[in-house]
């Protein structure tokens, strides 16, 4: 019996870009639970403290019965996808932003195509100070990372882990998103993963494929490492034993895409 451990997932109803209603989330929970998933962190967006944490919990209580009426195992736990924004810090010591499971881990999501904000080394400088661990989601997305690949090395300087999609390996995200996720594997970049599933029908539930194109090149236990064991130590607070980064000597330019040219320009 799989125990799989999502730590991203749109699956709260009518909170966010995920599902729609209840009757979509319950089908949603149905879809993950039947791919091996046990336990899943709702992670809705969040930006400035909304939605707020009580909406959070009061929504995912709500659909926990639900699933408990419907006969689906899969347990729910509390968290965000926090929006980065200067004031975050002050926002989670007031206890108006949630972090994942109520640990001293978080969810702190860059902008996709803007270049990163101007605060955004000195939050993540006082976030670690403070105690938090933020945890940036599909990095491989975020243009201002694809352009400039030494950013990731320095952001994980600053106390940054990094979340990796798994669709992102099997191209679902695009080749630039596959290609930035392939240079974060190989520099032992890639911390954790995640489905990031806003809705039943997305092809991102498809984690076989991408499981097996990581246990040929990372070795057979690499996928129950990131499905069950170290998600299982997140969500518990629990510190994670994670390998050095590997500082490529030297690397060639290599193709930009369209919309990171665009970005660039």
């Amino acid at each position: 019996m799989s125990t799989y451990i999502d730590l991203h997932n749109h699956i709260l109803p009518g909170i966010d870009d995920g599902p729609k209603d209840i009757n979509e989330s319950v089908k949603l929970a149905r879809e993950l639970n039947a791919r091996g998933f046990e336990t899943v962190v709702a992670t809705p967006h969040a930006l400035g403290g909304k939605p707020a944490p009580e909406k959070i919990l009061t929504t995912l209580n709500r659909l926990q019965e639900a699933l408990v009426e419907e006969e689906i195992p899969l347990t729910l736990l509390p968290g965000s996808e926090q929006h980065i924004t200067p004031d975050l810090l002050e926002k989670l010591d007031k206890k108006e932003s949630l972090t994942l499971n109520n640990t001293s881990y978080l969810l702190l999501e860059l902008p996709m195509l803007q270049p990163l904000p101007l605060f955004a080394e000195e939050l993540l400088f006082n976030l670690n100070k403070s105690g938090y661990r933020p945890v940036i989601p599909h990095p491989e997305r975020v243009v201002a990372l694809q352009m400039n690949e030494h950013m990731l090395f320095r952001l994980h300087q600053l106390g940054a882990l990094y979340q990796v999609t798994w669709g992102a390996f099997t191209g679902l995200l695009g080749s630039a998103a596959q290609k930035t996720a392939r240079f974060m594997l190989d520099s032992s970049l890639v911390h954790l993963l995640a489905t990031d599933a806003h809705h039943p029908d997305t092809s991102l539930l498809k984690i076989d494929k991408a499981a097996l194109v990581l246990d040929q090149s990372m070795g057979q236990s690499y996928s129950k490492t990131m499905l069950t064991e170290r998600p299982k130590k997140l969500i518990a607070g629990d510190f994670l034993d994670l390998p050095a980064p590997k500082y490529p000597e030297s690397r060639a330019p290599r193709r930009v895409p369209f919309l990171s040219r665009l970005f660039r320009a």
